[in-house]
């Protein structure tokens, strides 16, 4: 410390350097909206056209899940049986090796492929490492004066390659419309004519576009591979293709079909405003800088926006980088604030410009020396660090100013200012290094947090430690170094002495009574727990966009052609579209759902007017029978056409199990039980994880007479070749063609199959292995079952959610749900869960739990080898519940919910409450050391720590107030609120807590240790007298 006081300049020019680099790094450190939330998981995707989803689950989804459980390194597996789709998502601990999981996965499917039915297999979609995987983060909507396939023509060739090229961007996709596509429409009754099977013609196109080896040819040393291709160049090529022979005769394509140039079938539909529109979705390179990336993709647009036809309108539909640059732009504005705020409360205090000015630079050169280390370890930077950052303004001054105030309270007792300057920071260095451990110990438990939990908080808890060390080091070297020069007065030494006396003396009364002191603390304490227990929300994580939508979603029976989607969707788009305020009405469909976005200016959301636009949709809603129809958004009201009108299922238990019909038994059980209470009114049981959006439907059975196969003749596999033709119109694989320079798809259809109903299906003919013709219905019959959306399953067992809505206050409600769930008696095999993804899990708060605990008695330690006592870090750590005081009284007052980000914010202020208490203790300790009396040193250290307390106190929690009043005027919570409102409300209490109750304690706990101390020696003395 000598040498950085003998240096100042020297001392300075290194600073200097650090802010430089430090800018440097943060300019160069890539800036994310919300922390990264990716495990690695694998996906088996296995799709059986048409199949309900019971089947689908026992033969496809129950055999690969088998197959699956046995793979090292997999922590969860769930899956969805859906009609037609089964999909299975293996999440795996972190630490596993992907590219060895995939290569024993991929054996363990080929084990499994002969337990599955046949044509089924099984797709392994592989694992993207964390470094290359992609998203979307920038959005628009193309519009114009042109038919959709011409414009998402447009689109797809001059923008997809233009905004690719651009650094950053991994890919771009073009949604709306579809592309061309060589059509070969079969003729049914030529087919039959000529005796031929649709899957012939498929075959032999796709025989003619293959390429076939004929041998290899050496030539010299070197050995070549000959391939033999016929290329189609033309549509007439094509048409000429031999399809098969009638006796010497060839049969051609055009002989059988008709060949065409066209577009495919469209396969979704954007709109907005009901103006047609072609998607434009841009995704960013995984640890790109999306600010820096978005603005190079815009510029790029501009660019290509010049060589494109006029008359083609851009909208941005999303836009992550704006998201991020609306929260830097709250983020400066919290900086400036908050720094200008602490600078106040320091001279306020020092009644001293340079000095102030001096204590303040501590921020900026922890902040940046905390950015190059960001930098250099290639942490994620995001709204959440960023805020933690923020948070630490009034945090990270608060060493500086303990090491000059004490610099300062030596020179107005007489010292000279180097004097002053060597010996202050040495009286305060056992403290001050206590209180910026134990501040950084709270973050050790961390690295052994899993999941969601981890992936959040790991960056803040090293943000925040890097930036605590960045902060000691500042205020042992700089402000040394730089206070000599700046303390060039002095006051009286009885001046300094004469500070606070009725604080003193009121101290002195309160020595007197510590029952009652205890008390107060007990009362405060537990009213305002139960306070808090009784208004509070706990567990909701945050959600990261703000901005409100109404919803409409509508799922149509499976098979549904996209013009009969578009029909229904248009009534409520229409309704929407006609209302006379802005608004912005977004409507994507596909063949068996759609769904309208509608989001409004900042004013119109703020009104009436979308609650109003909500319930007349609803009222619409109920026109519509026999669909899936739902509407959401803005208020807890949900609308679906299988729930009553305006339900809104607040309540909600999981069950899990081996068996579904068990399953099925139990939750038959509680909705009884759920029905006799008047409070609720509509119960509902759902058998996959999300249940409003996947209806359960009707399924059309075809039940085989086998018997009646073989009096005719019939393959059942060809009869099933044979009806997926006829029902789906399409045949195998496409082939493609190369023509007027573009690949196009060749697609052969089966032209009746858009019209085919069940009538037409009986009165289908099949041909026999005879080579004759007969009815469909003589060999099958028809018949209608129920089935479900989706079966879904976690680690193998079924799932059922039974959902009810409580009628009543949201707390009795929560009661309610607790005490059903405890009720429950379930038979082996079976478990019940309140778990929602969007709260903190049974698990998550486990690892919450430990991690406070260990903070804890992390910092008992820390003291304890500090102080080399294990009495004294009793007295420290009081300061934890005093603070809770002032958290549940904030949250309670803010009426915001206890996010996982809260509890972190507990954490974090276990760390920070405690230095107030290890100032005053240790300066009580120090006056005990020079000679005063108990009861002396404890109202003299107490009435010394009563400036630097209060000096870091108040620029912490004033440093933390913009915090959250920047967004509390909108009603909008930031993601640091509850870290910024932990702080602020424990933080206060504790402080003026502190005060009186540590002393208090200290006093009679050191009697009370004296005590016991003098009577163990009698003891000791007693038992060594007595004879041997």
């Amino acid at each position: 410390m000598k040498a950085f006081i003998d240096r100042p300049v020297a001392t300075a020019m290194v600073f200097l350097a650090l802010l430089a680099t430090g800018v440097y790094s943060f300019l160069s450190t890539p800036i994310e909206l919300m922390p990264r939330e990716d495990f690695p998981r694998l996906h088996v995707v296995t799709s059986w056209y048409g199949v309900p989803p019971e089947i689908v689950q026992t033969q496809v989804t129950a055999p690969l899940e088998e197959a699956c459980a046995g793979i090292k390194g997999v922590t969860k597996m769930t899956s969805t049986s859906q009609i037609g789709t089964s999909r299975i998502t293996l999440e795996f601990d972190p630490k596993t090796n992907m590219e060895f999981a995939q290569l024993a996965l991929r054996e363990e499917l080929s084990k499994a492929r002969p337990l599955l039915p046949p044509l089924v297999r099984p797709t392994l979609q592989p694992y993207v490492p964390e470094e290359f995987q992609e998203r979307p983060f920038l959005q628009y909507t193309v519009s114009g004066d042109y038919g959709l396939q011409e414009l998402q023509e447009l689109v797809k060739e001059k923008l997809e390659i233009g905004l690719g090229s651009v650094r950053g961007v991994s890919d771009v996709e073009v949604s709306g419309g579809s592309e061309p596509e060589i059509r070969v429409t079969l003729d049914e009754d030529r087919i039959k004519a000529y005796g031929l099977h649709p899957y012939t013609v498929n075959a032999a196109i796709g025989a003619r576009l293959g390429a076939y080896p004929t041998g290899r040819v050496r030539r010299g040393n070197q050995e070549f591979l000959f391939k033999f291709a016929d290329r189609i160049d033309s549509l007439d090529e094509l048409r000429d293709t031999v399809v098969a022979h009638s006796g010497a005769n060839p049969i051609l394509v055009r002989d059988v079909a008709t060949v065409e140039l066209t577009y495919a079938e469209i396969r979704a539909i954007n709109r907005i405003n009901g103006q047609p529109t072609v998607n434009l979705t841009v995704l960013k390179e995984r640890g790109g800088n999306t600010l820096r990336v978005a603005r190079d993709v815009k510029a790029k647009l501009e660019e290509v926006k010049r060589e494109l036809p006029p008359g083609l309108a851009f909208k941005q539909v999303d836009d992550e980088s704006e998201e991020i640059r609306k929260n830097l732009n709250d983020f400066y504005l919290l900086a400036g604030i908050i720094t200008v705020i602490v600078f106040v409360m320091i001279f306020i205090v020092l009644r001293r410009f340079r000095p102030s000015l001096l204590i303040l630079s501590s921020i900026v050169f922890s902040i940046v020396i905390t950015f190059n280390l960001i930098f250099a370890f290639k942490i994620s930077l995001n709204m959440l660090t960023l805020g933690a950052l923020a948070l630490g303004f009034g945090m990270f001054v608060d060493n500086s100013i303990v090491v000059f105030e004490n610099i300062l309270r030596l020179r107005e007792r007489g010292l000279e200012p180097r004097e002053a300057a060597l010996r202050g920071p040495r009286e305060v260095f056992v403290a001050v290094l206590a209180s910026t451990l134990t501040t950084m110990a709270v973050f050790f438990s961390f690295p052994f947090f899993q999941g969601k939990l981890k992936m959040y908080y790991l960056p803040l808890a090293i943000v925040i430690g890097s930036a605590m060390a960045a902060s000691l080091l500042v205020s042992f070297t700089l402000i040394p170094a730089l206070s000599p020069r700046l303390l060039e007065s002095r006051k009286s030494r009885a001046d300094a002495e004469a500070r606070h006396p009725r604080f003193e003396k009121a101290l002195g009364v309160l020595l007197g009574h510590p029952v009652e002191v205890l008390l107060v603390v007990a009362t405060l304490l537990f009213g305002s727990y139960k306070w808090f227990r009784s208004e509070v929300t706990l567990g909701r994580w945050y959600n990261w966009y703000s901005k409100e939508y109404l919803n409409v979603y509508i799922g149509m029976p499976p098979g549904t052609d996209i013009s009969r989607t578009d029909e229904t969707i248009r009534a409520f788009e229409d309704k929407i579209v006609a209302q006379p305020y802005e608004k912005e009405c977004q409507v994507n469909i596909f063949p068996e759902s759609a769904r309208a976005q509608i989001g409004f200016p900042r004013d119109v959301e703020r009104s009436y007017v979308p609650y109003v636009l909500k319930e007349e949709l609803i009222q619409l809603a109920t026109q519509f029978a026999g669909l899936n129809v739902s509407v959401s958004g803005f208020d807890p009201q949900y609308y679906s056409s299988s729930m009553a009108a305006g339900t809104y299922y607040s309540s909600r238990i999981k069950f899990f199990g081996y068996s579904l019909k068990k399953l099925k038994e139990i939750t038959a059980d509680l909705e009884k039980t759920l029905r006799r209470n008047p409070r609720i009114k509509e119960v509902r049981t759902v058998s996959d994880r999300y249940g409003w959006f996947r209806g359960d439907g009707v399924e059309d059975i075809l039940k085989i007479d086998k018997a009646a196969l073989d009096r005719y003749n019939v393959d059942p596999n060809y009869l099933y070749a044979g009806l997926r033709a006829m029902i789906q119109g399409t045949f195998g694989q496409p082939a493609r063609v190369r023509t007027e320079g573009k690949d196009i798809v060749v697609s052969v259809k089966y032209p009746d199959a858009a019209t085919l109903d069940m009538r037409a299906l009986r009165e289908s003919l099949i041909m026999t292995g005879s080579g004759e013709f007969l009815r469909l219905g003589e060999v099958a019959t028809f018949a209608e079952a129920s089935i479900p959306g989706s079966i879904d399953r976690e680690d193998q067992q079924f799932q059922q959610t039974v959902m009810w809505e409580f009628r009543g206050p949201s707390k009795a409600e929560e009661r309610y749900r607790k005490g059903i769930f405890e009720s429950l008696h379930l038979p082996p095999g079976f478990r019940a869960s309140l778990e929602e993804s969007w709260f903190v899990t049974e698990e998550e708060q486990k690892q919450i739990n430990f991690a406070i605990a260990v903070a804890l008695v992390i910092i008992f330690m820390i003291l304890a080898a500090l102080y080399e006592s294990f009495v004294t870090p009793f007295f420290v750590l009081l300061a934890v519940p005093l603070s809770l005081i002032g958290v549940f009284v904030a949250f309670v007052a803010a009426k915001a919910p206890f996010d996982p980000t809260a509890y972190i914010g507990v954490i974090l202020l276990s760390g920070i409450v405690v230095n107030n208490a290890i100032l005053l203790v240790d300066h009580i300790g120090l006056r005990r050391r020079q000679g005063l009396g108990l009861r002396e040193a404890v109202l003299r250290g107490t009435r010394d720590r009563v400036r630097p307390i209060l000096m870091t106190t108040a620029t912490t929690v004033f440093g933390m107030l913009p915090l959250l009043l920047i967004g509390a005027k909108a009603n909008e919570r930031q993601i640091w609120s509850s870290l910024a409102l932990c702080t602020v409300g424990g933080l206060t209490t504790s402080t003026l807590l502190i005060l009186v109750v540590v002393p208090v304690l200290y006093y009679h706990g050191d009697g009370l240790r004296a005590w016991a101390a003098e009577k163990a020696r009698e003891a000791r003395e007693l038992f060594g007298k007595r004879p041997a």
